[in-house]
Parts: structure tokens; sequence; C-alpha cells
């Protein structure tokens, strides 16, 4: 009898044991279960939120772009009073849209942006009866015109609307490093301007004489225009762009423009390949600009790039 007593207890604490084993393991898998539900539920959700963060920027990509193209690429297909009328109205728009944006207060992140685009579409438009000329010199005093009323409203109007001309690139920078970068690119575009005028952009070749005399005005001339499409094109939208979209779509986004803004050139035989030249050149200058933190290196690199451009346009004045 105590035998059977002593066999009953063995055999219920091993049951209990087994049981208690049992209900731990069954536990410990329920718990795992568990976390790697929450974790695969965690991964999804991550995912969902990257493609509607994919989406949400190609939307403002898209919008942004068109934006730029009615400013600096739908006017280069009108006529005269169509196209005067387009540049009084533009402006207005975008104004009265940046007024809106800036009182709502959902959408008031997005004012900056839009403020540029009125910003850029009306020194655009007062710049264009200085756009071109007849003589070398002529030429030159337009180029002098048009930058300073493209520069200075620019600089003005963001002081207006409580932002630093820090947010237009205007600073030092890193200009060890700009001045690097601009001068050795400058340097290189200077020493193969005048095969890359003829034999690219359709010159005809300058005696070494005529060119030294030429020199001083497409000097100013490329340097002014460095600093009126650096300061438009990208000073005054690659920080407004990259709140949104990051830096390197950013750049990608004003090359487009940059590029398509070029499409009335008439100086070169191969547009097609001045177009894809301008993008990369955009690209460079952008990831010049972004790198530096300074619009100097960008704008020695851009005046370079332009002088062959400029001996090819002034061999026939």
């Amino acid at each position: 009898m105590e035998n059977e007593d002593f066999i009953l207890k063995i055999f219920n604490r091993v049951s209990y044991e087994k049981g208690f084993l049992c209900k731990k393991i069954l536990c410990n898998k329920l718990r795992s279960y568990t976390m790697n539900h929450k974790k695969n539920q965690n991964l999804n959700m991550n995912q969902s939120e990257k493609e509607k963060d994919k989406v949400y920027k190609l939307r403002i990509f898209i919008l942004f772009l068109m934006c730029g193209l009615l400013i600096f690429v739908v006017p280069i297909f009108m006529q005269d009073i169509i196209k005067i009328i387009y540049f009084i109205a533009l402006p207005l728009v975008f104004l009265i849209v940046s007024i809106i944006i800036y009182r709502n207060t959902q959408l008031s992140k997005f004012f900056p942006v839009f403020f540029a685009f009125f910003i850029a579409s009306l020194v655009f438009f007062l710049q264009m009866p200085w756009a071109s000329g007849t003589t070398i010199e002529n030429i030159v005093f337009n180029k002098l015109i048009s930058t300073l009323i493209i520069v200075v409203p620019i600089i003005l109007l963001t002081k207006i609307s409580n932002n630093d001309i820090s947010s237009l690139f205007l600073q030092k920078g890193n200009t060890r490093l700009g001045l690097l970068i601009g001068l050795a690119t400058f340097s290189i575009f200077l020493l193969t301007a005048l095969p890359t005028a003829v034999y690219l952009f359709g010159g005809q070749n300058i005696p070494f004489d005529r060119l030294i005399l030429l020199l001083p005005w497409i000097l100013i001339f490329v340097f002014l225009n460095g600093i009126r499409e650096e300061i438009l094109f990208r000073g005054l939208f690659l920080k407004k762009y990259d709140t949104f979209l990051g830096v390197d779509t950013s750049n990608v986004l004003q090359a487009i423009i940059f590029s398509l803004a070029h499409l009335s050139t008439q100086f070169t035989p191969f547009v097609f390949i001045y177009l894809i030249l301008t993008f990369f050149l955009g690209l460079a200058f952008g990831a010049v600009i972004q790198k530096t933190d300074s619009l100097l290196a960008a704008i020695l690199f851009h005046a370079g790039a332009d002088i062959p451009v400029i001996i090819a346009v002034f061999s026939f004045l």
C-alpha cells in the first residue's frame, strides 16, 4: 500500500512537471509567434509608408516640374502679344497662389516654393526686353542690365519673404573647395574653347589678334550670365526643392528645367546634343553648389562652359 502511494505521488509529480513544461513551451511559442507577427506587421506598414512617400514625392516632382516649365519653356512657343499677356498673367497667378497657400496652415509649407516661382516668373518677364542685341558691345550691356533685373529683385524679395540670402546659396560656404573646382573647370573650358566653338557650335575661325580684343567682352558676358543663371535656376530653387524631394531628386529636377529652357537655342546645329549637354552641366552645377554650399564654384564653372558658345556667337559679329 505504501509502495502504491509512493508510485502515485511520483506519477502525479511527473504529470504536473510535464504539464508545466508543456505550458512553458506553448507560452514561448505563442510569444515568439506574436513577436514575429508584430515584426511582419511593422515591416508591411513601413513598406506601405515608403510606397506612399514615393507616390507623394513623384506628385510633388511633377507639380514643381510643370511650374518650372510654365515659366522657362512654354513662352518659347508663343508669339508677340500672346507672350506679353502670358508673362503678365503668370506672375499674378503664382502670387495669388502663394498668398492662398500662406494663409492655409496645412499648405503653408509650400509657400517658399511657390513664392520662388512667382519671383522667377516676374524677373524672367522683366528681363525679356534686354535678352538680345545687335553688336558685341550692345549684347554685353544688355546682359548687364538683364543680370541686375534678375539678381536684385530675387535678393530683395527673398528678404521681404523673411528668408536669408543664405537660402539662395549667397554665402562663403566651402570657399577653398569652391575656388579649386571653379578655377579648374573654368581653365579646362578656356583652353578648349576655340575648337569647341568651331566644331560644336559652328563658329568661324577667329584670328588670334581679334580674339585678344574680344576676350574682355567675352569674359564680362560669361561671368554675368553665370551669375544670373545660377541664382535664377539653382540658387532660388535648390534648397526649396530639397525640403520636399531630397538632395539628389532636387538636383535632377532643376537640371531638367535648366536644359529644356535652352530649347530655343539657335547657335548650334546639334540642338538635341546641346540639350543633353546642358542637362549634365546643370547636374554638375547643382552638385557643386550642394557640395560647397555656395554659388561661387558653379558661377566659375558655368562661366567657363559659356566661353566656347560666346566665341562662336561673337565670331559672326
